[in-house]
């Protein structure tokens, strides 16, 4: 198969892993469907500034839209040398956050198949933030698990009731940007929430669920990020 056709197949597998849609995926390219379409048939090629875009969006590497062999290696490392300087710093930084995460070991040994790592507190309240690991614990689980997800969080607090109760553990996928109309969990300057996200000209709103909590606003004169987006 020739390259642009594998990319093609793997910007496909990931948009459906990801429940994403042709159009969805256009809106956050800024372009457009019949765009999304090619470049998933191959008849387009895909440069590497969309695949450096596509990896953010989707949170896997670049080195996940080719093939794994010798020959794959020489086309990372030739798209690597023909960048400008400020872009092979981003692509070395993220290389090497990647190694870190990687050589991280954890001494699984004496948890049970069923156990689940839980990361943190997400206030469903007044906003509650811990993702240092350092704090994390393997909690025993016996729910539905998804096939996918990055980080464990449990739930304090019920404004999100009746989807999410107070204690309840949710799983979410990391997303670094704001998703119109997702429920996400967000830190807002020191506090972190999981709530309903929307964009608006100026703001970002998180909405609850529980209609007794009044909606949380945040600007540009707020430290804001987008921890992930929950997948149940």
């Amino acid at each position: 198969m020739e390259l642009s056709k594998y990319i093609g197949s793997k910007i496909k597998e990931l948009r459906i892993r990801n429940n994403y849609t042709q159009d969805y995926l256009a809106e956050l390219l800024s372009t457009t469907r019949q765009s999304i379409s090619r470049y998933e048939n191959g008849d387009r090629k895909a440069n590497q500034d969309l695949l450096f875009e596509l990896a953010d969006i989707f949170n896997v590497s670049i080195n996940d839209f080719f093939p794994y062999n010798s020959e794959t290696k020489a086309n990372i490392t030739d798209i690597y040398n023909q960048l400008n300087p400020d872009r092979q710093t981003k692509v070395y930084n993220y290389a090497q956050h990647e190694l870190e995460e990687q050589n991280k070991i954890i001494d699984i040994s004496e948890y049970q198949e069923n156990d689940i790592y839980l990361q943190s507190l997400a206030s469903a309240g007044t906003g509650i933030l811990d993702l240092d690991p350092t704090y994390g614990e393997y909690v025993p689980y016996e729910g539905e698990v998804p096939n996918h997800y990055d980080l464990a969080f449990k739930i304090s607090g019920n404004s999100m009731v009746p989807t999410f109760e107070d204690g309840e553990i949710i799983f979410v996928e990391k997303y670094p940007n704001p998703i119109n109309g997702a429920i996400m969990v967000v830190q807002i300057d020191e506090n972190a929430f999981i709530k309903k996200v929307y964009l608006e000209k100026d703001n970002l709103r998180l909405v609850s669920l529980n209609q007794d909590y009044d909606d949380i606003l945040a600007d540009g004169n707020n430290n804001i990020r987008i921890v992930g987006k929950v997948v149940f």
